[in-house]
């Protein structure tokens, strides 16, 4: 334990977003898990979070419209999150075979990226739902970002790639001073009977992408 521990710590310190990046960043993976798991257990379940220098990534599928509103609502509430990007299905949850695939592919493209010396493979994030890859991190250059991409596009099975790797020159968005409103639409407001579902704040009328 004390030589994972060790070799976790000196991968953090190597990364291009740096050690304190790092911790900050899985910490805040650590408390939207442990919120999604309180709001909703099926929720912690069905969603995927990948967090890069306070950018959070969200990810799988859900069955209500409304689940997708919840899961950014809840990654908006911990300190230090820049932005997040909503890229939650709506659709079939997925089943032990799409995890088993998933799970095979994203084996296949870290490989991939280990053997190419070109690439600082510790810089990415690979995540995989249902044979679409999405990607997170810092790249050092464009050409280093382009060669990723080429390299998970080769991987047999692979049906499409979500590129969300920030170039180290590219700014980051400033840390908003209070988190975004969400409004959910599909929620019906206390004391109404209708179901018109409310007022839908920007964020939440393109829940895709929120940024501050």
């Amino acid at each position: 334990m004390a030589v994972g521990a060790g070799a976790t710590v000196t991968n953090m310190a190597m990364e291009e977003r740096g050690f304190g990046n790092a911790v900050r960043d899985n910490a805040i993976w650590a408390d939207i898990n442990g919120r999604l798991l309180n709001q909703d257990p099926k929720l912690f379940r069905d969603v995927n979070l990948q967090v890069q220098e306070g950018r959070v990534l969200l990810s799988g599928y859900v069955q209500r419209p409304e689940d997708r509103v919840e899961a950014l609502r809840i990654a908006w509430e911990p300190d230090g999150v820049r932005e997040v990007v909503n890229e939650i299905k709506v659709g079939r949850n997925r089943d032990f075979g799409d995890f088993t695939e998933d799970a095979f592919l994203v084996q296949e493209i870290n490989v991939k990226l280990l053997l190419d010396r070109d690439i600082r493979a510790i810089n990415y994030s690979v995540d995989c739902i249902r044979s679409t890859v999405y990607l997170m991190g810092v790249a050092r250059t464009p050409a280093e970002l382009q060669r990723v991409i080429d390299h998970v596009r080769d991987v047999p099975y692979v049906r499409a790639v979500v590129n969300h790797v920030r170039v180290r020159t590219d700014p980051l968005p400033p840390i908003p001073a209070t988190p975004p409103v969400i409004a959910n639409p599909y929620q019906t407001p206390a004391g109404d009977t209708g179901t018109s579902g409310g007022t839908v704040s920007q964020a939440a009328a393109n829940p895709k992408t929120a940024k501050p």
